[in-house]
């Protein structure tokens, strides 16, 4: 025998399993759903009622009192020693808002109710994802659920409008807006729009992202001239192109903070790696250019230089062997990032795949690494032959160049740490994701997606020559 109190825990259930199809019905058809009844549990046996009397009056008592929605089926019956009652026999719904109120949803079955009839009439195809998302449209205030609809219609009418967040014509609407709803957005639109569901960026909606600039650091008075003296630039990819210049080598850097720290090198420019490393690559003086890739040691470095050797083969790392990462055992730190798949065609040399796979099999301590920064300057400094003690003695306020790097002896030492037998790996060069990118998340990533580039260059005989020294 069920109380109103007892019931209410299998009508809530009831409404949660049914209420989608309830609203699709209600809304798309506008068909009336079917009475839904409950049955109250009466005893069917005389002898289960006469051993349980007290209980069975108040049961039937309880259950003829005013009900806040819906209404009860009864049935008379006679009983011995009690006489005829009418005895409850089912619970009643006729309205999905009265099993909403029972189950104490009714505030928010109206809302989704109205928001599907305004998704009905202003985006009618649509209709089937408003029903699916319900649960995240009836979660908005009024006023950006509105602001939803207007920037999802907009999205569809203009779906290669090219123009930026903070040109889509709807009141209210900013970049700060479109990042707080934008898993929201891609969830809507991703079977009307055909999205791929694997990504999350804007640039499938037809949005782009703002240009994203890149830190470059010239460490050449020469090349400073270019860019009006200055030292550390924050400059867009496209603008950064189209400079005149022509340094002998480009460092690779994936740490701000220790890019700025490096001094003045003849003919040298240092780029710190945002994710979209395929645009950094196919800048012309780079390609042309002696790049070198200083990194932490961690994996995803092996991804990123995979990357960088797919638009230039004959790239250097001086960071990814086991001898640097020997040289730091106090410095190790342990990460609980899961490697889904290890990929044996990289583009390593053997020193890199030897460091890549020990990593990988957890030799080390699970997820050993080394983050740049943590990494000692000085360690840096002589790995590209900077004199560390002309360095420490400089005068902070007028930085002198101090560099006395001999750049054929760095290729060379390259050269010799490669040796004949640390050729890169000859499978070809294909690009990896890189593990723990942020950029996959963003809203202003790029898709940065491009033909893989088949190599098999040979990279110690490639870096014999500086590219600049045949001119």
């Amino acid at each position: 025998m069920k109380t109103r109190n007892s019931i209410r825990a299998e009508i809530n259930a009831l409404y949660r399993n049914k209420v989608i199809n309830w609203l699709s019905d209600s809304v798309k058809s506008k068909s009336v759903v079917d009475p839904v009844r409950i049955y109250l549990g009466a005893p069917t046996k005389d002898e289960d009622v006469l051993s349980n009397k007290d209980e069975f009056l108040a049961f039937c008592e309880d259950w003829h009192k005013e009900l806040t929605a819906g209404k009860v089926d009864f049935i008379e019956k006679t009983y011995p020693e009690i006489g005829t009652i009418e005895v409850p026999i089912h619970l009643v719904f006729e309205k999905i808002d009265q099993i909403a109120t029972w189950a104490g949803h009714l505030v928010e079955y109206h809302t989704a109710e109205m928001r599907l009839n305004t998704l009905q009439l202003k985006l009618p195809d649509l209709i089937d994802s408003g029903v699916e998302n319900i649960n995240y449209l009836t979660s908005l205030d009024e006023a950006d659920f509105i602001r939803f609809v207007d920037v999802c219609r907009w999205l569809c009418q203009n779906r290669n409008s090219g123009v930026l967040i903070r040109q889509i014509p709807v009141r209210g609407v900013d970049t700060e807006w479109f990042e707080s709803h934008r898993v929201l957005i891609l969830n809507f639109l991703r079977d009307y729009l055909d999205l791929n569901p694997m990504r999350k960026d804007v640039l499938q909606l037809g949005l782009v992202p703002p240009t994203q600039p890149i830190r470059a650091i010239f460490l050449d008075n020469v090349l400073r001239s270019k860019v009006g003296g200055l030292r550390d630039v924050g400059i867009p990819i496209r603008e950064l192109s189209k400079l005149d210049i022509k340094p002998r080598k480009v460092l690779l850097f994936d740490d701000l903070a220790t890019a700025l720290s490096i001094p003045d090198i003849p003919g040298v420019v240092i780029l710190v790696l945002s994710s979209n490393i395929a645009d950094i690559c196919r800048i012309p003086w780079v390609a042309r250019s002696q790049v070198t890739y200083i990194s932490g040691i961690e994996m995803r470095s092996f991804a990123v230089i995979n990357n960088i050797r797919v638009y230039i083969p004959n790239a250097v790392s001086l960071t990814l062997n086991k001898e640097v990462f020997d040289s730091n055992k106090d410095l190790w730190s342990f990460d609980d990032i899961e490697i889904q798949e290890l990929n044996s065609s990289m583009a390593l040399t053997v020193q890199e795949s030897m460091l890549y796979n020990m990593l990988a099999a957890g030799v080390f301590g699970k997820r050993a690494r080394i983050p740049q920064e943590r990494m000692p300057l000085q360690q840096i400094f002589d790995l590209l032959e900077i004199n560390y003690d002309s360095v420490e003695e400089e005068k902070p306020s007028v930085p002198e160049r101090t560099s006395k790097v001999d750049l054929e002896s760095l290729e060379k030492s390259i050269v010799k740490s490669s040796s004949v037998d640390e050729k890169p790996a000859e499978p070809p060069v294909e690009k990896v994701e890189e593990e723990n990118d942020p950029f996959n998340n963003s809203i202003l990533g790029e898709d940065n997606s491009t033909d893989v580039v088949e190599s098999t260059a040979s990279l110690p005989p490639a870096l014999q020559n500086d590219p600049n020294d045949s001119k």
